[in-house]
């Protein structure tokens, strides 16, 4: 998916890492029951989305234990229909990647991928795929044009993740909207500003190029830096204060963890000038994972 929602490792208990990765292996065994291949693609946002929605609405998960071939040992993995969620939702943004891969490029190796993670006839998520669809239709337009309006840009990827975190009523599913909503445009713009040397040499669009009128110069990123941060800032307010308006109790300490260290964290070091994520969300026209973006901790 994006690759930057993850914990500040150094900051978690050891008790509250093993609860993250009952989460992360959860993720995995259920993307293994729909669809064995789809292991693969498994990320740690739809991890965090499993855990986010499971401490809303339930007291407790009871770990199980299964076999993992990867780790060659037995592990332990939660399972609830929360779970099953972001496994399915990691299936339909993977297969939303590669059909954008194979319009874009005619690349039929992404044609024959978006096959084996098919998304037909699954009826219940129609709506939010459409919703999904609609927006990256726009972005990729805007995109094309090579726009500069980033607030368009990150608006309309923070209505992807907000249907994505529209999942619960009354309330509680108006938060999480507001809380998906600002996460997917904090997402966006940190995305852009992360990879904006590097799209400048590659000659690769990134909506910063065109926002802030780049000119070839030397210290164009540090031009940019303050008023990014503002917008950074602005959005991560919006996710804190959407969050406290949870008052989740279960999984409180990663939960902090993230939302107030960890997104912090990468904010400044991005804005420092380090590269914490090795592939992109934007460009369709460029060969990077849109989804997929790892950020390179290994659990």
């Amino acid at each position: 998916m994006f690759g930057y929602v993850t914990p500040l490792k150094g900051e978690l208990k050891v008790r509250e890492l093993d609860v993250f990765k009952g989460y992360y292996c959860g993720v995995c065994t259920s993307l293994g029951k729909i669809n064995y291949p789809a292991k693969y693609i498994l990320n740690y946002d739809m991890t965090f989305l499993a855990l986010f929605l499971s401490s809303i609405k339930y007291d407790t998960d009871r770990p199980k234990r299964r076999f993992c071939g990867y780790k060659v040992n037995k592990v332990n993995y939660f399972t609830n229909e929360y779970i099953d969620y972001a496994a399915m939702m990691n299936i339909i943004l993977t297969n939303r990647k590669l059909l954008d891969d194979f319009n874009d490029d005619k690349n039929y190796f992404s044609l024959l991928l978006s096959k084996i993670f098919n998304v037909k006839g699954r009826e219940e998520f129609r709506d939010k795929i459409e919703g999904i669809d609609k927006n990256l239709y726009e972005m990729s337009s805007l995109e094309r044009q090579n726009s500069p309006d980033i607030d368009r840009l990150s608006h309309l990827f923070g209505e992807i993740t907000k249907e994505i975190f529209d999942v619960l009523e009354g309330k509680t599913g108006e938060v999480l909207k507001y809380f998906g909503y600002n996460l997917g445009r904090w997402i966006y713009v940190v995305d852009a500003l992360d990879d904006l040397e590097k799209d400048i040499k590659e000659k690769k669009y990134n909506p910063l190029i065109y926002a802030f009128n780049y000119d070839n110069e030397e210290n164009f990123k540090e031009r940019v830096v303050e008023n990014i941060r503002f917008v950074l800032y602005s959005y991560l307010e919006n996710i804190t204060k959407a969050y406290e308006l949870l008052d989740i109790k279960k999984n409180k300490g990663i939960l902090d963890n993230i939302i107030y260290l960890s997104l912090a964290d990468k904010t400044e070091r991005i804005l420092k000038g380090e590269r914490i994520n090795e592939k992109s969300i934007r460009g369709i026209r460029c060969r990077q994972e849109r989804f997929n973006g790892g950020y390179k901790e290994s659990l």
